[in-house]
């Protein structure tokens, strides 16, 4: 009996410990349009060409796209032309590509870009066990890239995962 209590004990604790809240990285609201599934925003952290990249993510029930909004800081004084993610063997081209704004700061550009991903292709992404690699393509041809760590792309990987697996029921 004890044995039996023993093992219930260590089950329970182990998942306890490997539960992982989703709130800070996720929120859902009903609206008009649907139920809109938002990601909350997320710094990126390995960064070749660019000081500072942070992304989010809106999803509405009723759409077969995610809106992806992206923050960024560059040296470089052109505009971005294209956004692309590479995932795996795969490059995913941005949809109707829209700066929302860009500023100049003392030590470059900050540029907020929105643009659309297929659902699939998103949930595709993040199923994925290497990291996914914003690329940012500008003007002149140069070009910028952010992705994960590989030690925080696990965790979020299987987040956002479960998070898309359970709005596309």
């Amino acid at each position: 009996m004890a044995r039996i209590v023993f093992i219930l004990l260590i089950c329970f604790i182990s998942i306890t410990c490997n539960a992982q809240s989703i709130e800070k990285r996720y929120s859902s609201h009903l609206s008009n349009a649907g139920v809109i599934n938002f990601f909350h925003p997320k710094k990126l952290k390995k960064n070749t060409n660019v000081d500072m990249f942070v992304f989010d993510m809106t999803y509405i029930s009723h759409n077969d796209s995610v809106t992806l909004n992206c923050s960024f800081r560059i040296r470089n004084k052109y505009n971005i032309k294209l956004l692309n993610l590479k995932s795996g063997n795969n490059k995913i081209h941005s949809n109707d590509l829209f700066i929302l704004y860009r500023e100049v700061k003392k030590h470059g550009y900050e540029i907020r870009v929105t643009s659309r991903f297929s659902f699939n292709e998103i949930k595709n992404v993040f199923k994925e066990h290497t990291p996914p690699v914003f690329e940012i393509i500008l003007n002149d041809g140069s070009y910028c890239m952010a992705s994960y760590r590989k030690s925080a792309w696990e965790k979020e990987s299987f987040n956002v995962t479960r998070i898309l697996e359970s709005i596309n029921l």
